[in-house]
């Protein structure tokens, strides 16, 4: 039987270390308005196919996509090592950016440090043909995050996320967000 929520949050929380590492004012999602965001993401390579159409066609994932049935990522997982999560955190890589792109209001909320984010040879994919919702991929080597493929028709680059744009709040929203729900466990 499972516990009560309530348990079960004290126990995952007595389990966190985070603030062995990062001091508990620095575990925040800074939100800003920065309109000249706009400009990089003009710049930036844009897929043809959603990002659902082009999985396991033109690249893999680390785990699998959390998607609705209409292609909106409803869960995203990184793949970060101790120090990088730390070093993330400490020097705010995670916010959340208010900005009007395409004529719209979007916030983009980032998984990396900007220059990563924007790095080239990053691409946009559309989640769905409504082009309300975007994430920014980076796509690696297999080898460089040490997958082999015994088949090399199944061998694909891998997609990193590095950030998710949207201008649907009611899926997307903004105080959903900002929650600074870091969470570390050293195995």
């Amino acid at each position: 039987m499972k516990p009560p929520k309530i348990q079960y949050d004290e126990y995952k929380l007595s389990k966190n270390e985070i603030t062995k590492y990062v001091d508990s004012d620095q575990l925040n999602i800074p939100y800003i308005t920065d309109l000249e965001i706009a400009s990089y993401l003009d710049k930036m390579t844009f897929a043809v196919n959603t990002f659902k159409a082009d999985h396991e066609e033109r690249y893999d994932t680390e785990y699998g996509n959390d998607m609705d049935e209409q292609g909106y990522i409803i869960g995203i997982e990184l793949n970060l090592n101790h120090e990088r999560f730390i070093e993330l955190i400490k020097n705010e890589a995670f916010k959340l950016i208010k900005t009007v792109w395409r004529n719209n209001q979007y916030h983009l909320i980032t998984f990396d440090h900007l220059e990563n984010v924007f790095k080239q040879g990053n691409i946009i994919y559309k989640l769905t043909d409504q082009e309300d919702a975007f994430v920014i991929v980076q796509l690696v080597e297999p080898e460089k995050l040490g997958y082999q493929y015994s088949d090399s028709k199944d061998r694909h680059p891998i997609a990193l996320f590095k950030a998710l744009i949207s201008a649907r709040d009611d899926i997307y929203p903004p105080e959903y967000l900002c929650k600074e729900e870091f969470f570390l466990q050293r195995d």
